[in-house]
């Protein structure tokens, strides 16, 4: 589970920026925060709201931008450059400043993590965990000095000092070569407790999709089958049932100068087509049914299918899952039932959480969300962003309509339109 995340230096992003899912002393909405280890209690989701272009997809962003380096840097060939340095471009001074990335999470042990790094090199790394209460170093790495090893850390400590390049990380390269069990355990929060989707594209839906069609023809009688079919036939889309069919390959035309493994890896990656089942009716008495492909259902159905998906995962598995634009053609209400799925503790046995951003003032009502659960980005005039909760802003109450002071402006982080020279141009005789 997340504890807190926090980013200096990307993209819009200038100083720190930190979000956390400790729950504050702020009454109501039990069922939104588990109890976690010792006396803690954390929230089960939090949401980002902001104007178009206040860096809040910069900061789900940031969750990706960690999670490619853990799983992919011990790929990384010697100098070859660290892809998702992207510093604040606004202010001189950051340009050439490095980014700094820090999270604390609980993956068996709870454990604090931070890497700076530039375009070139791996300038810090530190891993602690807390066996206890206490909080002991596993290790600390900072460039051009040998790297300071706790007494937790048991592992082949110069052996992996050795092989690990400066633009690599070494949680990366120790989960290469069978580290030790603490070290996996949180190199595994990375690979299989957290799922970041900062941007959900049309390409992304499409490899979902297929992805699901997979999981639904090769585990029919599972339980995800059979709550992925429940779910998308109880939102109102009309289908009465999903099922899946192989993909007839002579009725497709690949380009003549394609290789034949990839070929190959193409009819595998994309084998099933999922097809929807529809009631047909004969003035009010149903007759049969009929199918439909995917792609013929509407843009809302086709975002349901994907976002569905890693949704029940998430919850399966007790993930930390990490959406953009999370309302993307979906109806309010079906938003809030997703969302509120996380905030049943009977369906979310495993406390999985979700972070997401959203300009859906709708699920700003008062029964959707504590008060700590909801902060803001804006751009200040320097292009630069600012992040802050809600339940820090002074006049707050337990009772307060927040969707209604925030489309009033009254928390900030709304557009603010300056339309007057566009009106005087638009009324101007010039075509």
């Amino acid at each position: 589970m997340l504890i807190s995340f926090a980013v200096t230096n990307f993209r819009s992003i200038r100083e720190r920026m930190e979000i956390n899912t400790l729950k504050t002393g702020s009454k109501g909405l039990v069922s939104n925060y588990f109890k976690a280890s010792g006396k803690r209690q954390m929230l089960k989701s939090a949401v980002l709201y902001g104007p178009n272009a206040s860096g809040k997809s910069g900061f789900l962003t940031a969750f990706n931008a960690l999670r490619y380096l853990v799983n992919e840097s011990a790929g990384f060939k010697v100098d070859e450059s660290i892809a998702p340095y992207e510093p604040h471009r606004l202010e001189k001074s950051y340009i050439s400043m490095p980014t700094t990335l820090e999270i604390s999470f609980i993956n068996r042990w709870q454990y604090d993590y931070i890497i700076v790094f530039n375009d070139e090199q791996i300038l810090q790394e530190e891993l602690h965990y807390y066996p206890g209460t206490a909080k002991s170093l596993l290790y600390s790495r900072f460039a051009g000095k040998e790297i300071k090893f706790g007494d937790y850390f048991k592992g082949p400590k110069k052996t992996l000092e050795k092989i690990t390049s400066s633009n690599q990380l070494l949680l990366s390269k120790a989960a290469e070569n069978n580290a030790e069990e603490v070290l996996l355990t949180a190199f595994r929060f990375f690979t299989s407790k957290l799922r970041a989707y900062p941007v959900m594209e049309v390409f992304h839906e499409h490899n979902l999709t297929s992805f699901y069609a997979k999981r639904l023809a090769e585990d029919k009688e599972k339980a995800f089958t059979k709550r992925f079919n429940a779910m998308i036939c109880a939102l109102d889309t009309g289908i009465s049932s999903v099922s899946v069919e192989e993909v007839d390959w002579n009725n497709y035309k690949f380009p003549g100068n394609m290789p034949d493994e990839i070929k190959k890896q193409f009819q595998e990656d994309y084998k099933y087509d999922i097809k929807t089942q529809h009631f047909v009716f004969d003035k009010t008495e149903k007759i049969g049914f009929e199918s439909f492909d995917i792609r013929q259902e509407s843009a809302g159905t086709q975002s349901l299918f994907a976002i569905g998906g890693i949704i029940l995962d998430a919850l399966n598995h007790g993930r930390v899952l990490i959406i953009d634009e999370f309302e993307k053609n979906l109806h309010p209400n079906i938003t809030g039932f997703l969302i509120q799925l996380f905030h049943n503790p009977v369906i979310n046995k495993n406390n999985a959480q979700l972070i997401f951003a959203t300009h859906d003032i709708t699920q700003l009502s008062n029964d959707r969300f504590r008060r700590d659960q909801v902060w803001f980005t804006q751009k200040n005039e320097f292009g630069a962003t600012s992040l802050y909760r809600c339940s820090d802003i002074e006049g707050i109450r337990l009772g307060t309509p927040l969707d209604k002071w925030y489309a009033s402006g009254r928390f900030g982080a709304t557009p603010i339109i300056h339309d007057a020279d566009f009106l005087i141009e638009m009324q101007s005789d010039e075509v």
